[in-house]
């Protein structure tokens, strides 16, 4: 049987980003981080809303800015690695290896 890990995070008043869409407010330590790098790692499949997806997409190219720490590179590696589905009534696509879906409330597995 599969294991289900369900992670979630919010401010106190249900939101993940700012008003301006910035995530800066819940960035956690290295020791933390490398937590949450430990549980995901076997993560093979990742399920998200069309906004929580628009907050992690910048995993996408975190590798590419210079001088990250080793916590975030390794957490960019885990989150690109990772097949994801969105469920979303209004974004048209995901990133390369997302699984977008439109319209619906059961997700349309679509090519990596």
């Amino acid at each position: 049987m599969a294991r289900l890990i369900y992670s979630a995070i919010a401010s106190l008043d249900g939101y993940v980003a700012d008003e301006r869409g910035r995530f800066d407010w819940a960035v956690p330590d290295d020791e933390v981080h490398a937590f949450v790098n430990d549980l995901v790692r076997p993560s093979r499949l990742h399920l998200y809303g069309r906004r929580m997806y628009e907050v992690m997409a910048g995993w996408e190219t975190a590798h590419t800015r210079p001088d990250q720490p080793a916590v975030m590179l390794d957490f960019a590696r885990i989150w690109r690695a990772a097949d994801k589905i969105v469920y979303s009534r209004t974004l048209e696509t995901a990133s390369r290896r997302g699984r977008g879906s439109k319209g619906t409330s059961r997700p349309r597995r679509s090519g990596r």
